[in-house]
């Protein structure tokens, strides 16, 4: 069996009284958003949720905070997402349902990003309250290099966070943002290096322990409940996107380049 066959793709440790901690621990395969990590996170989140945890810091294993979506399930023609638009947006659907734990959860969320948040992993780290970033990681929703739409909570939550101008900026190119442009432009809260990200983490948790977690609670979600849109209508609008560019042809192209290590042709030729 190889090493993702044997290790269960994230780990829950309690590092102190009301501070749980997740580690996605699949770092070799780049801690990518498979449905057994769906699931793990699923089971996890229940158990944070019945201990009553006070904050819970999200972080990665190896070079990977989170390399986003699993990108085999649309390239393989074996993989039942293969060519399947429907199949694709149920994928995503699943990732918004659980996503949406942690937005909604009654306890602060962290995302501690020390390696690279692309696509889906950055929208991951979007779905949490706070972001922390080592200064040498790597974030940005990559999706429309490989025509995709970022619909896992990107174009829901990013202009929320950053504002519509800057939200533009950061998702329309498809860019790798450094940390410290992404902190320039409040995605990222602090930036921190690498070997102290752990530590860093933990006593930013430490600040939410002096408050009320019934206050902690209700006011995280009233502020949510309080944005222009809501969730569910934000998230529709997103899978419809999804579908739409799954059924067409820069979908193809996209992953195919990805599989085959080149860039991408999107040209469309004039009528």
């Amino acid at each position: 069996m190889t090493s993702t066959e044997t290790n269960p793709p994230a780990t829950l440790d309690w590092p102190e009284s009301g501070i749980a901690r997740i580690t996605l621990s699949r770092g070799e395969t780049h801690n990518t958003i498979t449905t057994e990590l769906l699931a793990s996170l699923e089971s996890l989140l229940s158990e944070v949720e019945a201990a009553q945890a006070r904050v819970l810091i999200l972080t990665g294993s190896g070079k990977t905070f989170c390399g986003g979506a699993h990108i085999r399930y649309f390239t393989d023609p074996a993989s039942p997402l293969h060519s399947n638009p429907l199949g694709i947006r149920s994928y995503v659907h699943r990732i918004l349902d659980v996503f949406a734990r942690l937005r909604n959860g009654p306890f602060v969320t962290v995302a501690a990003i020390g390696g690279h948040a692309l696509g889906g992993g950055c929208e991951l780290a979007l779905a949490c309250d706070f972001r922390l970033m080592s200064r040498d990681a790597r974030i940005g929703l990559t999706e429309t290099t490989l025509g995709a739409v970022a619909g896992g909570g990107g174009v829901q939550l990013l202009s929320r966070i950053v504002g519509r101008a800057k939200a533009l900026e950061f998702i329309l190119p498809g860019e790798q943002w450094t940390a410290e442009a992404a902190c320039s432009i409040g995605l990222v809260t602090a930036i921190h290096v690498q070997t102290e990200l752990p530590d860093a983490s933990l006593s930013f948790a430490r600040r939410f322990l002096r408050c009320s977690p019934i206050a902690i609670a209700e006011t995280k979600r009233a502020l949510y409940r309080c944005e222009a849109a809501t969730a569910e209508e934000a998230d529709r609008i997103a899978l419809d996107a999804v579908a739409a560019v799954a059924s067409g042809p820069e979908w193809q192209e996209g992953m195919s380049a990805f599989t085959d290590k080149r860039s991408p042709s999107f040209r469309r030729e004039a009528p």
